[in-house]
């Protein structure tokens, strides 16, 4: 008896010793991602001031708008931003360990596939909610007009923008593996973010210049999310006069159960590419 009870107290140590490993190689990555950001300052300005950059030539070239219309268009190019953040920058990192064989050094040490993912995607999070910030600032500087249809909407709020940046930086990661080669994994990253935004009309905000059918945009993930942004940060009564429905915004509990679906899928996703495509193993934490 007392031989079990000390066996099932070191298992759960050991247990515990493997959990406090892996958060601290998680927070290396991403303390080591943010850092790479920081000491390329071309990079940072880009990333940041891309999305803000096709706000200013939206509004600016549309002719007379509203508070409400400024808004939608500041949603959508925010969502770009953070695209952009999840698909080039990130994406960009990968490339480079790859292209400078860093991971054939990864391989021979103890370091948990998961917690590589997890860092690089916590500092993923962190400068899309950068880019995005910086872009609804500046639609608050020239007039865009938000406002939380009540506190309920925060979580949903942050689960659209999570969930936008898992799923955009999961799709990077093949982008990268195939292309072998940083230059061209951050062309083809770039353009995969500006026409998701393009072809979709503005990630969902016009769906008059979308290429897609309107109905089909409540359920891209792209699409979902922003539009879910401005269901509840745009006033209800401008939906229709700004354009943005028909079709109908997705408020109803099951776009949230499928935005939840596409957050569990990528997570998921992400750790099978990154154990079997960079690690070359099974499923393994």
């Amino acid at each position: 008896m007392a031989t079990e009870t000390a066996t099932a107290g070191e298992t759960e140590r050991a247990s515990a010793e493997n959990r406090g490993t892996r958060l601290s190689q998680a927070r290396a990555f991403t303390v080591r991602s943010l850092r790479e950001v920081r000491h390329s300052w071309l990079m940072l300005t880009w990333v940041v001031s891309f999305p803000a950059i096709m706000y200013l030539l939206r509004v600016t070239q549309g002719g007379e708008t509203s508070a409400a219309a400024d808004a939608s268009v500041a949603l959508g190019t925010g969502v770009l931003g953070a695209m952009f953040v999840c698909l080039f920058v990130f994406g960009n990192q990968l490339a480079t360990d790859l292209e400078d064989r860093r991971y054939e050094a990864y391989r021979s040490m103890p370091i948990s596939p998961v917690a590589e993912l997890t860092g690089r995607m916590a500092a993923g999070l962190v400068l899309a909610a950068g880019a995005f910030g910086v872009t609804i600032l500046i639609g608050v500087a020239t007039g865009a007009s938000f406002g939380l249809r009540g506190l309920e909407s925060i979580p949903i709020v942050l689960l659209a923008g999570v969930s936008t940046c898992l799923f955009w930086m999961v799709v990077a990661i093949p982008f990268v593996v195939v292309a072998g080669n940083k230059r061209v994994a951050s062309m083809a990253t770039t353009l995969v973010a500006v026409m998701a935004f393009i072809l979709t009309g503005l990630n969902g905000v016009v769906p008059a210049q979308s290429t897609i059918d309107g109905h089909v945009l409540n359920y891209l993930p792209n699409t979902l999310a922003t539009r879910l942004l401005v269901a509840h940060l745009v006033p209800a009564e401008s939906w229709t006069a700004l354009g943005v429905s028909p079709p109908a915004l997705p408020t109803e509990p099951t776009f949230l159960a499928l935005l939840a679906v596409y957050t569990l899928l990528a997570v998921l996703a992400g750790t099978v590419l990154v154990n079997r495509t960079l690690y070359h193993r099974g499923w393994s934490a």
